[in-house]
């Protein structure tokens, strides 16, 4: 749920220095558009790179009454960079269908293509701090202690951490899960922006601390392998649900 102009390098009034560094050195769009207006659909589109209708997801999912998810005929990205060679993982939100009590054969992302998987079926549980909702390679994890950008990087770190003695090539998909309600911030980051029970003020917390996290992933990229054998694309997957 990140705004285009939530960020410092679109105007916005988040600080943000970790994707203002990527986006002055790098590219930054001016002209993007999702591919759907909500959550699933347009996660779909950024997998398989098909309009969300030919891709069978039409709305936001909830495992737990709907029999909905991205179908295993599909093809994602890294179906098909895992036949190249590539070490594939996804780290976060996926959003995507995860099996429930009541539909229990919905594929995960291990039959999406990637080798290891980190993540929540849909949003951070009971919210962004201390969440309870992790699996791990379809095993639950528990409740972990931290905010949810800081345990996807910690999981993608050690992940890579197992990669530096590979001579493989990587795809990294990490999907944050802020700032995306039900919110949560370090109450400093909260400060920065406003009163500790103004929503604005979580809202914008939520995302510097997303940035923070940024900070040491690409950190860890840096330190294992080359900065110009690294491709980072960032993107929103649909826009803010904040009028302001």
């Amino acid at each position: 749920d990140l705004g285009w102009k939530d960020l410092g390098c679109y105007g916005g009034p988040v600080q943000t220095p970790t994707l203002d560094k990527l986006a002055s050195e790098g590219m930054r769009f001016t002209d993007f558009y999702s591919g759907a207006a909500v959550c699933s659909p347009s996660r779909a589109v950024l997998l398989t790179g098909r309009t969300n209708l030919r891709s069978g997801v039409y709305s936001w999912i909830n495992d737990h009454d709907q029999r909905s998810h991205l179908p295993e005929s599909e093809i994602t990205l890294a179906e098909l960079l895992r036949p190249e060679g590539y070490a594939t993982a996804h780290f976060g939100k996926w959003h995507l269908g995860m099996p429930s009590p009541k539909f229990p054969d919905k594929p995960t992302p291990s039959e999406h293509g990637f080798d290891h998987w980190f993540a929540t079926a849909n949003n951070a549980q009971p919210r962004h701090r201390d969440p309870s909702n992790f699996i791990r390679n379809g095993e639950p994890v528990g409740r972990l202690e931290g905010y949810a950008c800081d345990l996807v990087v910690d999981e993608a770190i050690d992940w890579l951490d197992g990669m530096t003695a590979s001579t493989k090539p990587f795809f990294l998909n990490v999907w944050f899960h802020e700032p995306h309600a039900p919110l949560a911030a370090p109450e400093s980051l909260i400060d920065r922006y406003g009163d500790q029970t103004d929503p604005s003020a979580i809202y914008s917390a939520t995302i510097e601390n997303t940035d923070r996290a940024i900070q040491r992933l690409i950190r860890k990229l840096r330190e294992i392998d080359p900065r110009d054998n690294t491709l980072i694309v960032y993107s929103s997957d649909n826009g803010s649900y904040r009028a302001d």
